[in-house]
């Protein structure tokens, strides 16, 4: 796949997961509150639910890849890139906030501290992506 192809894909997993995410959070997620701390808390997790959604995505795709190159290969270095996508899927999925207001636990945030980690992993995982071939 040409490195144009790529970026398409990517692009289009990234829009299509935002998209996913934000709808999700729109309808699972309590509503944002007036101004203050509390509807900052409510932007800030809806953004953390956007972006690991897009890491559950990526996780998605990376797996999939990982699955079929370890099946051609049988290499234990791609069965353990393998493991750490599944085990980055898990957390992307466990740290949605969706998944927290949806278990019935209080959702309270730390402002943009809530979602850094999320971003740096969607970073990794998007230069996972476009590195593999998938």
């Amino acid at each position: 796949m040409n490195t144009k192809s790529k970026l398409a894909v990517i692009t289009v997993a990234i829009v299509v997961a935002g998209a996913i995410g934000l709808v999700l959070a729109e309808l699972f997620l309590p509503p944002v509150a007036g101004v203050g701390m509390q509807g900052q808390s409510g932007f800030y997790l809806r953004a953390k639910s956007v972006i690991t959604t897009i890491n559950m995505a990526f996780a998605v795709i990376l797996i999939a890849g990982y699955i079929k190159l370890y099946t051609e290969v049988k290499s234990k270095f791609t069965l353990g890139l393998l493991f750490m996508m599944v085990s980055l899927f898990i957390y992307a999925a466990t740290s949605n906030p969706l998944i927290h207001a949806l278990s019935g636990f209080c959702l309270s945030g730390l402002g943009p501290f809530t979602m850094i980690p999320d971003i740096f992993a969607a970073a990794a995982l998007g230069i996972l992506v476009y590195l593999s071939d998938v």
